[in-house]
């Protein structure tokens, strides 16, 4: 089958993984490539010119604000729907999450692209980040649904699908997101308030405790950045952060690799850990190794008073931002920032450290206890 039809049986265990693997999909298209080449594209971009390396990055951070769209449409491409469905959820997604903010300009507004005054009151858009991701696998979930049932007891729009899929699923579906994003964004607020309470404790149980949450989250749809962003997690919280992030890349690398293709191994290791979501999420005992590996890795880092910005916290090896920020001194982010280690003390605490620690873990948990074992971890990317 193709897509949706009045025969297509929508199972409840096929549909959330569906939601899962879309979700996590967008989410890396949307994150990786500016991750990457983030501290690489700064070589060669000077201040206040305009260049190929500036352009550049102003285009891979624009995937950014875009990951809703393709949440809605990787989302859309797991259920095999036609082109009109897959553009329509995406764009209801956006609509809904809050990336893409909108008002009204009064007249008189001058336009920062073309330098023109507006005679009269003009609608306004605004990129404003990813928006809430919890939020966009809400409505693409809630899209599918409506786009099933339409299929399902209407038989679809027929000739007028053109016109009614935009309007009742693009527009419908997207209000009803947009009216329940202050909710659901609630609840990622609770989550970094949570997270954010383990930073007011001692140093050392608050490594571990943020470690140990970041490597359950790195494989949640929720957004490791998005948190460390919201609650301004610098310091050694941020260090913590991005050691946790790396316990679960380790231990997804170890097992991938004796089960996976090559690219898929490759792609966990450039940052692709929530594209792992649906194997976690089928067998959740995984999880303990992660909180294991994250939990001793978390102590040298308090020990050695390693810090990080709001910045680096959610991303671990990913383009090495966590290794690099802790080392380099970043005019702009000087003021999150108390203390420098040496490229050293980075190396034992973000490489040594939790690759072993990992190695370990996984291996008592497959070899001696049992736990689960490597073909657990068996899923292309």
């Amino acid at each position: 089958m193709d897509y949706f039809d009045g025969s297509y049986q929508l199972k409840a265990k096929d549909f959330f993984f569906k939601i899962l693997s879309g979700s996590a999909q967008g989410i890396l298209i949307g994150v990786l490539p500016s991750a990457v080449l983030k501290y690489l594209l700064k070589l060669f971009i000077t201040p206040g010119v305009v260049n190929w390396a500036s352009d550049l990055n102003a285009i891979l951070v624009l995937f950014q604000t875009f990951i809703p769209v393709l949440i809605g449409v990787s989302i859309a491409l797991q259920f095999k729907m036609k082109p009109l469905d897959v553009g329509t959820l995406g764009i209801a997604v956006a609509a809904a999450s809050g990336s893409i903010k909108w008002g009204t300009a009064p007249a008189g507004f001058t336009n920062p692209i073309t330098h023109v005054k507006s005679a009269t009151a003009a609608p306004i858009y605004v990129a404003s980040g990813a928006g809430d991701v919890i939020n966009a696998m809400i409505v693409a979930a809630i899209g599918v649904l409506v786009i099933w049932l339409i299929a399902k007891y209407l038989g679809g729009f027929g000739s007028v699908a053109i016109i009614l899929t935009p309007i009742v699923v693009g527009g419908g579906v997207g209000l009803i997101g947009k009216g329940i994003a202050p909710y659901v964004g609630s609840v990622t607020t609770w989550i970094g308030q949570m997270v954010e309470t383990f930073t007011r404790l001692q140093p050392v149980p608050m490594s571990i405790l943020i470690a140990m949450a970041f490597a359950i989250i790195i494989v949640t749809p929720v957004s490791t950045v998005g948190i460390a962003l919201a609650i301004s997690l610098a310091g050694v919280g941020s260090a913590a952060a991005g050691v946790g992030v790396i316990s679960t890349t380790v231990i997804l690398l170890v097992n991938s690799i004796k089960v996976n293709k090559k690219g898929t191994s490759i792609a966990i290791f450039l940052g692709a850990m929530k594209g792992m979501m649906p194997s976690v999420f089928a067998k959740p005992v995984t999880m303990i190794s992660f909180l294991i590996t994250a939990a001793v890795s978390g102590i040298p880092v308090a020990l050695m008073n390693v810090q990080g910005t709001p910045t680096s916290a959610g991303f671990g090896w990913i383009g090495l931002v966590t290794p690099i920020q802790a080392v380099a001194k970043d005019a702009a982010d000087a003021q999150w920032i108390n203390n420098y280690v040496n490229p050293m003390i980075s190396i034992i605490v973000f490489f040594v450290v939790p690759i072993v620690t990992g190695f370990i873990v996984d291996y008592v948990l497959t070899k001696i206890v049992k736990l689960y074992n490597p073909m657990d971890f068996q899923q292309e990317i």
